[in-house]
């Protein structure tokens, strides 16, 4: 599946079933991970084998069978959470494209019990569980598409409704949808509206954008 398939197909899945990840998918997570770090200066690291730090909520139904995730790990500084969104959604959605199912994880786990190297200049706000589901997950309910973005012209170019689209379909705190996307003489702009993990969400918004507009438009980039 391409990237746009993949956003429409992922859903949060909190239950995993008892299955190794295979040599290929790792190492395709491992390339992605490498990817990611490189262009956003970030230290993500696959982390396996920590159910321990899932363990205590699955009372509370909300985690079962979580043997690996993604630690998002970067240096404590500025526009961090924007990037650890932008480029964990990425990592979110190539892990869909392999297979496997993901869920964003930011207070319902137990960071002691992780087994990432966290130097002491850095910080992990957030996690992303990755494996096999024991389901699919369900599509989130979405705000009207008006709700969400505007555009000056009219009507609003194919490329801009097709990153709104793919904006809409993203994964945000308590799937609040707090953001809006404007196009003003030919210029995207996305405002934050603010909330728990604003930061995180504005970035994996920003990823679904681009994602949505480039496929109609390849040359489109954030100016």
């Amino acid at each position: 599946m391409n990237l746009m398939q993949a956003i429409e197909e992922r859903h949060a899945v909190r239950s995993y079933r008892d299955k190794p990840l295979s040599h290929e998918v790792v190492a395709r997570l491992k390339e992605v991970i490498t990817r990611c770090n490189t262009e956003g200066d970030l230290r993500f690291q696959l982390v396996r084998e920590c159910p321990s730090a899932f363990s205590r909520f699955a009372s509370y139904g909300m985690f079962k069978g979580v043997h690996d995730c993604v630690a998002f790990i970067g240096r404590r500084e500025d526009g961090l959470e924007e990037k650890i969104g932008y480029y964990g959604e990425l990592l979110a959605l190539e892990a869909q494209r392999v297979g496997l199912n993901s869920c964003w994880v930011a207070l319902t786990y137990r960071k002691k019990h992780l087994k990432a190297c966290i130097g002491p200049d850095e910080t992990c706000p957030c996690v992303l569980t990755i494996g096999y589901g024991a389901n699919q997950g369900k599509p989130h309910a979405t705000k009207p598409l008006e709700e969400l973005c505007r555009s000056d012209e009219n009507p609003a170019p194919d490329w801009f409704v097709a990153g709104a689209r793919a904006a809409q379909l993203a994964p945000t705190a308590m799937n609040r949808q707090r953001f809006f996307i404007e196009l003003n003489e030919k210029t995207v702009h996305i405002s934050s509206l603010g909330g728990p993990c604003a930061a995180i969400d504005f970035g994996i918004v920003k990823r679904h954008f681009e994602i949505g507009a480039q496929s109609i438009l390849p040359s489109w980039h954030w100016e």
